[in-house]
């Protein structure tokens, strides 16, 4: 073939007329076909595009099929619509993952409910997250808030990608809260002593006092009971903190008042706060029963150990013996402060 192409119905031209007479014949030059740029960029993309938002059969049968637990068992009703759309959108596509993703986003929608924001996909975010890990599971260990924090935090990057982070950005996040400034501190002791009720009024002078006056979080004050505080009258108050940062450390004498006056409870054995040892986020909810109005700010278990902290380092006290009294291993954390 000399790459001549010839039409219907036309004549082929006997050779010794030569290329003179006109034919309806057209010669095409063979070259490799070529894609241009833009259609293979359209192609790659149609390619790499994502489906639309359809959960497999499988799992829509485990949604089904799941049982809640817990806190969450009394609410499903509610959020349980909202954790099958959460992820639905999201890439949790693994039967196990699923399971387990299940139980993690319905006890992030739960505390976000009671949290008061909107039970919304636009919830679903690092911001949020990173603040029910650090409030909503104060009682759970260290690994068990990492492990839920990093799941979560792939869904809601997922779900709602506007708000994650530039992959190429570390962005360093602080291991403690900031403490108060004084002013700030001075407003917080006038909340606690300033309740609409006897309850109120010892459940928040008890945190406070505890937490900015000797350094206790949330986990330390669920095993704390009334026999671990030691009332020396004119030598202070010492408190033999139990549990697996088990230390003991002695009160700030500013302190000593407001802890007195809530010391209500003379069974050496009564808890002194609430009446289960094995409950979470118990800081949490007994200052989420106070009444905070006018310009004291929000009340946080972790600020009121960070302010005792803050404390601590200002005066000349060894790390060796700041170290056991704040129950750390190591002072990596301090320099957040």
């Amino acid at each position: 073939m000399d790459g001549t192409v010839q039409l219907p119905g036309a004549v082929r031209p006997p050779r010794w007329m030569g290329p003179t007479i006109r034919t309806l014949e057209f010669r095409m030059t063979a070259s490799p076909r070529r894609t241009p740029a833009a259609a293979a960029r359209r192609l790659r993309a149609a390619k790499s595009e994502k489906p639309g938002h359809v959960l497999p059969a499988e799992l829509h049968g485990i949604a089904d099929r799941f049982i809640p637990q817990g806190h969450v068992a009394s609410r499903w009703e509610t959020i349980g619509p909202l954790v099958v759309e959460v992820l639905t959108r999201s890439n949790v596509r693994g039967v196990d993952s699923f399971r387990k993703a299940l139980t993690h986003v319905g006890y992030f929608l739960a505390w976000a409910d009671d949290e008061g924001l909107p039970l919304e996909i636009a919830s679903v975010m690092r911001q949020n997250i990173d603040e029910y890990t650090r409030v909503g599971m104060a009682g759970s260990s260290e690994k068990s808030r990492a492990d839920r924090r990093a799941r979560l935090r792939r869904i809601a990057d997922h779900v709602n990608p506007g708000q994650a982070p530039d992959r190429g950005i570390s962005i360093a996040k602080p291991s403690l809260k900031p403490p108060y400034s004084p002013v700030e501190m001075a407003r917080i002791l006038r909340a606690a002593r300033t309740q609409p009720t006897p309850a109120q009024r010892r459940k928040l002078s008890l945190c406070v006092a505890l937490g900015a006056g000797a350094g206790l979080d949330s986990p330390d004050l669920r095993s704390l009971r009334r026999q671990h505080l030691i009332d020396q009258g004119r030598a202070g108050i010492t408190i033999a903190v139990p549990g697996v940062r088990s230390r003991t450390v002695t009160l700030f004498g500013n302190y000593e008042e407001l802890l007195r006056d809530a010391l209500d409870r003379t069974d050496p054995d009564a808890l002194v706060l609430g009446s289960e040892e094995d409950r979470r986020n118990i800081a949490a909810r007994a200052i989420g029963e106070a009444v905070i109005v006018g310009d004291c700010p929000r009340i946080e278990q972790s600020r009121l150990r960070s302010t005792w902290l803050a404390r601590m380092l200002s005066l000349p006290v060894p790390l060796r013996v700041l170290l056991p009294a704040a129950g750390l291993q190591t002072g990596r954390t301090l320099g957040d402060l």
